[in-house]
C-alpha cells in the first residue's frame, strides 16, 4: 500500500465521512455510486469513517476525522487490490473485508508518541479498556467529593460559632475545589450526553464548540491553580500558629486573596494565551505534555515543596514540645499534643502532596498492571480530595462535632416542649368541665376589670383609687391574658 500513496488518489469530499456511524448506513448512502471497471471494491465502514466503492488498483484518500489528538489538515488513505478487494496492512493480507485503513498521517506527534509507548495492540485495547474504568470511578469520586463540598459549607455558612479564621481558610479553599469539581463534572455529563450511539454526530457540544471547550478548560486548570494556593495559604497558616509567623500582626485577609484567587488568575491568563498562540489544536487537546503547561506546573510543584517544610517545620517543633518538661507532668497536655502531631500527619495528603502523583508522567509503557494500578491509585486520590478535605476539616472536627451535637439536643428538647404544650391544650379542650370554669374565670376577670377602670376614671386626679388585690379572685387578673413563650412549628 506504502507504493500506492505515491500514485495520484482519488480525492473524496461530498460529505463528511466520519459522520456516517455503521456498515448500513454507509451503503445506503454510496448505493447510486459507480465505478467504470467491473473489478471494484465496495463501498465499507471501517469503524470511524464511510469509504465509497473504488476501482481495483485505486488508491482513495478522505480528510482526517476532527477528533481528539488528530490533525484534520491531514488525510487518510485506504487502497483496493487488483482482484477487487480491500487490502490489508501487507499486500497478501485479506482477513478483513473492511481492509486497512492507513491513519498514519492523522496524528499528532503527540498522539503518535502515546500510541508507540502503549506496546501492541492487545495491550492497547487493555489499557483503553482500563482508561475506560478509571473515568467510571472518576465520575463517581467528583461526586462524592461534591456532596462533601456543598455540606461542608452549609455547615460553616449555617452556624455562627464556627465561623473563624481559620475555618474561613477552609471555607475558600472548599470554594476552589468546588470550581474545578462542578466544570469536570459539566464536561463529563457533556461528553456522556453527546458520544452517545443514538445521538446525531453533528450535535454541538462543549467538546466540538471552538473557544467555549478552551473556556471550560482554562476554568478547570484556574480551579485546580486555586486549590493549590489555598492549600499553601493552609500550610502557612498552621506553621504561623506553632511556629515564628512570617507576617506580625492581625491575619490580612488582603494577602490571602491576592495569593488565593488573584496570583491563580494571572498565571493562568498567561498559560491560557501562550497555549492559544503556540498550541492551535482542537480543544488543546494534549496540551498538559506541552512545555508551556509549566507555567501553571511549575508553581505548583513549588507549592508542593514549601508545603513539605512547613509540615517538616510542624512536626519538629511538636515533636520538641512532647520531649519538654511539660509532656511530663502534664499527662493532658501530652496526649494533646500528640493529637495534634497526628493531625500534622494526616495534612500531608491535603496540603497537595497527593497531586505529585497527577503531575508524574502516565506509565503507558509499562505493563497492564502497573498501568493500572497507577491509573486506578492516582485517579482515587486525586477525585476524592474533596471528600478526604471535607472529612478532616469538617466531618471529623471536634469543634463541628460539638456544635452539631448541641444543634441536635437543642432540636429535639424543642420537639419534645412543643409536644407536651400540645398535649396539655388539648387536655384542656377535650374537657368540657375545664373548659366551663375557664370561661366563667375569663368573665369574672373582664366585670372586675370594668368595675375597676370605671372607679379609676371618677376617682380624683389627685387621689386616684388603687385596686385591692384583695378582691381579685385568684389567677382573674391573668386568666386569657397570658401567652406561650414560644412556638411549636
Amino acid at each position: 500500500m506504502n507504493s500506492s500513496e505515491s500514485e495520484n488518489p482519488l480525492d473524496v469530499r461530498d460529505v463528511p465521512p466520519w459522520t456516517i456511524k455503521s456498515t448500513n448506513s454507509c451503503l445506503r448512502y454510496h448505493r447510486n455510486s459507480r465505478v467504470n471497471s467491473e473489478t471494484f471494491c465496495p463501498a465499507t465502514f471501517d469503524n470511524i469513517m464511510c469509504w465509497p466503492p473504488a476501482e481495483g488498483g485505486e488508491t482513495l484518500k478522505q480528510p482526517c476525522p476532527p477528533f481528539k489528538g488528530i490533525d484534520p489538515s491531514k488525510f487518510a488513505f485506504k487502497s483496493c487490490s487488483e482482484d477487487g478487494r480491500w487490502s490489508g496492512k501487507t499486500e497478501d493480507d485479506f482477513s478483513r473485508p473492511q481492509g486497512f485503513t492507513n491513519y498514519s498521517n492523522c496524528f499528532l506527534p503527540v498522539m503518535k508518541d502515546l500510541l508507540e509507548k502503549l506496546g501492541t495492540p492487545e495491550e492497547r485495547k487493555l489499557k483503553f479498556t482500563i482508561a475506560e474504568g478509571t473515568r467510571t470511578m472518576e465520575l463517581i469520586g467528583w461526586s462524592i467529593s461534591l456532596l462533601s463540598l456543598l455540606l461542608s459549607l452549609f455547615i460553616f455558612f449555617h452556624f455562627k460559632k464556627l465561623q473563624n479564621h481559620r475555618t474561613r481558610i477552609h471555607r475558600n479553599l472548599f470554594f476552589a475545589m468546588l470550581i474545578q469539581v462542578v466544570v469536570r463534572l459539566t464536561v463529563y455529563a457533556d461528553q456522556a450526553i453527546v458520544r452517545r450511539p443514538d445521538t446525531s454526530p453533528n450535535k454541538p457540544g462543549i467538546d466540538n464548540t471552538p473557544v467555549l471547550c478552551e473556556a471550560f478548560y482554562t476554568m478547570i486548570e484556574y480551579g485546580r491553580t486555586c486549590m493549590f494556593m489555598w492549600m499553601f495559604i493552609e500550610g502557612l497558616y498552621l506553621n504561623n500558629l506553632v511556629s515564628v509567623p512570617f507576617f506580625q500582626g492581625p491575619v490580612s485577609y488582603k494577602i490571602y486573596y491576592l495569593l488565593g484567587w488573584g496570583l491563580p488568575l494571572l498565571m493562568t491568563a498567561l498559560w491560557a494565551g501562550v497555549t492559544a498562540v503556540y498550541h492551535q489544536t482542537q480543544c488543546w487537546w494534549g496540551y498538559s505534555f506541552t512545555p508551556y503547561y509549566w507555567v501553571l506546573e511549575g508553581p505548583r510543584f513549588t507549592v508542593i515543596a514549601v508545603n513539605i517544610l512547613f509540615l517538616l517545620n510542624i512536626l519538629r517543633i511538636l515533636i520538641k514540645k512532647l520531649r519538654g518538661p511539660q509532656a511530663q507532668e502534664s499527662p493532658r497536655e501530652t496526649a494533646k499534643v500528640k493529637k495534634s502531631v497526628r493531625a500534622a500527619l494526616v495534612l500531608l495528603p491535603l496540603l497537595g502532596i497527593t497531586n505529585s502523583f497527577n503531575m508524574m508522567t502516565s506509565p503507558v509503557h509499562r505493563s497492564p498492571l502497573e498501568f493500572g494500578l497507577w491509573s486506578y491509585s492516582t485517579t482515587f486520590l486525586r477525585s476524592c480530595q474533596g471528600l478526604f478535605v471535607c472529612c478532616i476539616y469538617c466531618f471529623f472536627n471536634d469543634e463541628v462535632k460539638r456544635t452539631l451535637r448541641h444543634f441536635w439536643k437543642r432540636r429535639m428538647a424543642a420537639r419534645r416542649g412543643c409536644r407536651r404544650r400540645s398535649n396539655r391544650s388539648t387536655s384542656l379542650f377535650d374537657n368540657p368541665s375545664l373548659l366551663d370554669a375557664a370561661r366563667r374565670q375569663s368573665s369574672v376577670a373582664a366585670r372586675l376589670r370594668t368595675s375597676l377602670d370605671s372607679q379609676i376614671t371618677i376617682a380624683p386626679l389627685g387621689r386616684r383609687r388603687q385596686p385591692s388585690a384583695a378582691g381579685i379572685p385568684a389567677g382573674a387578673a391573668t386568666a386569657g391574658s397570658s401567652s406561650p413563650n414560644g412556638t411549636c412549628l
